[in-house]
C-alpha cells in the first residue's frame, strides 16, 4: 500500500470573476480528490473573491494588495498544504483524470520529483466542453506540473518582479536543480485563450523574456566555470 498523498491547488488570481468558477469546478470534480485548494486574490476590482468564497471548502481564500503575478503565485504555493502541490491559473481548467494520471507516477516512481503532461487550447465552451483550439502537445509548464513540496521548496519561490517571464524563469531554474521529471501522455489541461492573458496585455514586459534567459544562461556559465 502506497501512502495517501494530499494534494494542494494554489491559484493566483487577478479580475477573475467571470472565469474562476469553472476553473474551480474542474479542481473540485477530480477523479482523485483534493486536501486544499488556495485562491490567492490579488488585489481584484471584480467579485473574483466572492466566487471563490460561494465554492466553499476545501476552497480557502487569501486576499492581498495587487502585487503581480509572481509574488502572488509564490503566495498561493506557500499557503495550499499538501504533499504534492499543482499551480494552476484562474482561468485554466483540468481534465477530468489531471490529477489521477500524474499522482500515480509520483507514488509508483518515489525518485520523481515533478510530472507534467500534454495541453490544448480553448476560447470556449460547446455542450461538450471546451472547443479545442489544437491538437495535445507536451506542456513543461508550471499549469500542467504535479509537484512533490519537497522539490517545490528546492526550487524556491516564483520571481516577484517579473510580469510575464515569471513561469519561464522558475521552470529554468527547476532545470538548473536537476529534478527528476516525468511527463504522461494525457491531456491534463485546457489553457484558455481570452483578450485578458497577460500574455496579451503586458507587452511592454516581454524584454521580460529575454531577460530571463540570458540570467539562465550566466548561471549555467558560472557553475561551469
Amino acid at each position: 500500500m502506497h501512502p495517501e498523498m494530499r494534494v494542494g491547488v494554489a491559484i493566483p488570481a487577478y479580475n477573475r470573476e467571470r472565469l474562476l468558477a469553472a476553473t474551480l469546478r474542474s479542481v473540485l470534480e477530480q477523479s482523485h480528490p483534493v486536501t486544499d485548494v488556495v485562491v490567492v486574490d490579488d488585489g481584484s476590482t471584480d467579485g473574483t473573491v466572492a466566487v471563490a468564497v460561494e465554492a466553499g471548502l476545501p476552497v480557502r481564500v487569501v486576499r492581498r494588495p495587487h502585487a503581480g503575478p509572481g509574488a502572488t503565485r509564490s503566495l498561493a504555493m506557500s499557503q495550499v498544504q499538501g504533499d504534492v502541490l499543482m499551480p494552476l491559473d484562474a482561468d485554466d481548467l483540468l481534465t477530468a483524470r489531471s490529477i489521477e494520471c500524474r499522482i500515480a507516477v509520483l507514488r509508483s516512481r518515489p525518485q520523481t520529483d515533478v510530472v507534467f503532461g500534454h495541453e490544448r487550447r480553448f476560447s470556449a465552451c460547446g455542450a461538450d466542453g471546451p472547443v479545442a483550439l489544437d491538437e495535445p502537445h507536451p506542456a513543461y509548464v508550471p499549469n500542467a506540473m504535479l509537484i512533490r513540496r519537497s522539490a517545490y521548496e528546492r526550487v524556491g519561490p516564483f520571481a516577484p518582479d517579473l510580469r510575464v517571464a515569471e513561469t519561464l524563469d522558475w521552470m529554468l531554474r527547476a532545470r538548473e536543480t536537476g529534478l527528476n521529471e516525468v511527463i504522461v501522455p494525457d491531456q491534463v489541461v485546457w489553457r484558455r485563450i481570452h483578450d485578458a492573458n497577460s500574455s496579451l496585455i503586458e507587452r511592454e514586459s516581454f524584454g521580460e523574456l529575454a531577460q530571463v534567459l540570458k540570467t539562465s544562461l550566466d548561471r549555467r556559465r558560472t557553475r561551469r566555470t
